[in-house]
């Protein structure tokens, strides 16, 4: 997993959109500190664990044993849960965000785009898409009330059972089956519990840097459920220190799924002009993309692999999101 850490945020430039989380200045994809960058667990503006600054409310949102308690990140509710796989016999943490128009009588027959968000960083015991720090909710806030940005529920699960068990959201022999816990017990939650559209063109995933793998391994994996990905500052090969160079690992490999890819994906690829490797990524993972999918590679003038760069481009994100998506409809 990579990570570095986050100054000032430059403009952007013509199309393009983000980069993302991270720390320090060398590229150690695995690792990210806590708190000030926007990506661990030491602080509740980064995604937290709830603390006491972050107190649990008391509405409860129960379908067939399965227990949402609402949680305040410091700037918006989120419902709270702790799915246990059914497929995958993994129990992580899942966070949901419904957009205002999900509670609004007039739409209460409707079901609604979604987008899988994946953090930076090992995403143990967090998700940094959970509160405003991206300014994600915002966005889809604004927008969706004139109509420039669909109403998007977010789904937040944690990527990983342990930040020292760096499975890459794959199945890797031997670990937790991480890999199924995202790719089908999280969807099927969510499709049961949720008004949501069916999977395809309804369907979104993206990530920063690590949880940009996770995204695009992810859709990849399941041809014909997403219509679209964003990859911030991703990286398309795995990076774990877990063996994973078996023949069925090494076949899971987003460069190794894209270019026989029996579906239709369209992707952005976002990589700040300040990191290299990150536009190095891009741009040889968009070569790999075949038709009927699509791939559009955006700069960032002077963006380097910061949370800072991924919240400057988040309308971009949303933009493209809203082009290649379904909006809600009635059920």
């Amino acid at each position: 997993m990579r990570f570095r850490s986050l100054p000032a945020l430059p403009a952007v430039l013509g199309v393009a959109l983000l980069v993302a989380a991270c720390s320090g200045s060398a590229p150690d994809h695995r690792t990210m500190p806590s708190g000030a960058d926007g990506s661990g667990a030491a602080t509740t503006t980064a995604g937290a664990s709830p603390s006491s600054e972050t107190p649990k409310a008391t509405r409860t949102h129960t379908s067939d044993g399965q227990e949402f308690t609402t949680v305040n990140f410091g700037a918006d509710n989120v419902l709270e849960t702790t799915l246990h796989g059914a497929a995958s016999g993994v129990s992580m943490k899942v966070w949901i965000w419904t957009p205002p128009q999900y509670d609004d009588p007039a739409h209460a027959h409707k079901d609604f785009p979604v987008l899988f968000l994946y953090p930076g960083g090992d995403g143990a015991t967090y998700n940094n898409w959970t509160d405003r720090s991206y300014s994600a909710q915002e966005v889809v806030d604004s927008g969706a009330k004139d109509g420039s940005v669909l109403p998007f529920v977010f789904v937040m699960p944690e990527m990983q059972v342990s930040k020292n068990v760096d499975t890459e959201c794959t199945d890797l022999p031997g670990q937790p089956k991480v890999g199924t816990f995202l790719d089908t017990d999280v969807p099927e939650m969510v499709q049961h519990d949720f008004r949501v559209l069916p999977p395809g063109k309804g369907w979104g995933a993206a990530g920063a840097s690590s949880g940009a793998y996770c995204a695009s391994a992810i859709a990849l994996r399941k041809p014909g459920e997403y219509g679209a990905v964003v990859s911030i500052a991703g990286y398309f090969d795995m990076e774990t220190k877990l063996p994973h160079k078996d023949a069925a690992t090494l076949a899971q490999y987003p460069t190794a799924l894209a270019p026989t890819f029996p579906g239709t994906l369209a992707w952005l690829l976002v990589a700040g002009t300040d990191s290299p490797e990150d536009v190095q990524q891009a741009q040889r993972f968009a070569g790999l993309v075949k038709a009927p999918s699509t791939a559009q590679v955006s700069l960032q003038d002077g963006g380097k692999h910061l949370t800072t760069s991924f919240k400057a481009a988040m309308p971009e994100v949303f933009a493209f999101f809203s082009k290649h998506l379904a909006g809600p409809r009635p059920q």
